[in-house]
């Protein structure tokens, strides 16, 4: 049955929704966005247990009446995400000066003045699938290591599945950014650091080869540890950066000073090192906004009995 409403759901998503969204307010949208992830909410009792039990951990002390509404904000927040995603053709300079302010530019601006490129270090949170978009629409040349909608086709239950997933490639495929697979580092991406070009990349998927150990909400965590390896083989400068989805869709970009390097003379320390220092900020930031990890969290929970990294290691112990 979750399965028929899934696609009746993508149905409406890439055809109707697809071709009128950019006629709707964006209050509109994001009113549309929380109504979705209400109704998730109501009939995904899986993960909204899964979820439910993730936030505890982080709250402990909080009533249930507390961790519902986190829960069910954090479904609002995938839906208004996804939304999104749709948005991507009206994305412009109009756009982003109307809805969109950024916090701490400089860091980027002065990273860049380096001239060795610099990595822009996002995780899974809040409406990260917006950030590289916006900024190639600013006018800067960007790259991005990521795994495109495409390849997640293995995972697809149903044919509407699979041409969802294609049609969301499509669109990634069109924004103003040249895309890396998750992987191997190819030349090309070596040359645009070396161009001082920007590499976007997420740093706690589950996708990585090689991964590091840090503490992350009170809790051990896997971290994937390559772009900690990039920046110390290549001299590119790491620039953490987050975004929060505000009232009606609009959004601020935070970007923080870029994660120093230790002179540690140990390299595997030093990725250690680096990726800790990531953590710790984005533990503050799901401390303070759930609702933005909240999902992230949810999926990584529960795939993590195919996951080569989990990204808690007490996963197995908690569901004990």
């Amino acid at each position: 049955m979750f399965g028929l409403i899934k696609d009746l759901a993508l149905l409406i998503y890439w055809y109707p929704l697809r071709f009128c969204i950019r006629f709707i307010p964006l209050a509109w949208i994001y009113r549309l966005g929380k109504i979705g992830g209400h109704l998730l909410f109501l009939i995904s009792k899986k993960k909204r247990l899964t979820l439910s039990d993730e936030m505890k951990h982080i709250f402990p002390d909080l009533n249930e009446k507390s961790i519902d509404a986190i829960v069910r904000d954090s479904f609002a927040n995938y839906c208004m995400s996804e939304l999104e995603v749709l948005l991507y053709p009206t994305i412009n300079k109009d756009y982003i000066r109307k809805y969109i302010s950024m916090e701490g530019h400089d860091h980027l601006e002065k990273a860049l003045s380096h001239g060795s490129g610099v990595l822009l270090l996002q995780a899974h949170f809040g409406a990260f699938q917006m950030v590289l978009p916006i900024l190639g629409h600013c006018g800067y040349v960007i790259n991005q290591i990521s795994a495109s909608a495409s390849l997640w086709k293995s995972h697809a239950t149903s044919t509407i599945q699979k041409i969802a997933l294609d049609k969301k490639a499509q669109y990634e495929n069109r924004l103003p950014i040249k895309h890396f697979p998750v992987g191997n580092i190819p030349r090309p991406l070596f040359m645009a650091l070396r161009r001082n070009e920007i590499v976007g990349i997420t740093s706690d998927g589950g996708a990585a080869r090689k991964t590091v150990e840090v503490r992350f909400l009170s809790r051990t965590a896997n971290f994937p540890q390559g772009v900690a390896d990039l920046a110390l083989k290549t001299g590119a400068v790491i620039v953490p950066v987050f975004i929060i989805t505000e009232n009606n869709l609009s959004h601020r970009l935070v970007f923080h000073p870029p994660l120093s390097q230790k002179n540690n003379s140990d390299p595997s320390a030093e990725a250690a090192a680096i990726m800790q220092d990531f953590a710790d900020i984005l533990s503050e930031y799901v401390r303070q906004y759930p609702h933005h990890y909240g999902y992230t969290m949810c999926l990584r929970r529960m795939m993590a009995s195919s996951d080569e990294h989990p990204l808690f290691a007490d996963y197995e112990s908690n569901a004990r």
